[in-house]
């Protein structure tokens, strides 16, 4: 779906025009380019609509998926982690995490007592 190319602010009134910009989550560990919003030509506020936010999270989604294999250690099978995501979620050797079954091929993992 196509966006307008122009709306009205929903904070001051003034025109907003389709643009596009960086936009960053989980603490910068996930950036997405050239996501589009409007842009206030009166207030410089920079706004998005509820689909644009979708879009922008399914990027999300997607950039932080990523695939490991499965490896064998002693007499168990382990999963390596990308470093980034060990400093984000402050995992270290000795930490304990939860590994719960959610169906036959997911698991959840939390990694923090709640």
């Amino acid at each position: 779906m196509a966006f307008k190319t122009k709306i009205k602010c929903p904070i001051c009134g003034g025109n907003a025009i389709l643009s596009k910009a960086g936009m960053e989550t989980m603490n910068g560990l996930i950036r997405i380019k050239d996501n589009p919003v409007y842009e206030c030509q009166k207030c410089k506020e920079t706004v998005a609509s509820g689909e644009m936010v979708d879009r922008a999270l399914e990027k999300a989604r997607h950039q932080f998926n990523f695939e490991r294999q499965i490896i064998s250690t002693g007499g168990s099978l382990a999963i390596t982690l990308p470093t980034d995501v060990s400093k984000y979620y402050r995992l270290s050797k000795g930490k304990t995490i939860q590994i719960i079954p959610q169906a036959k091929n997911e698991f959840r993992v939390i990694t923090q007592k709640q």
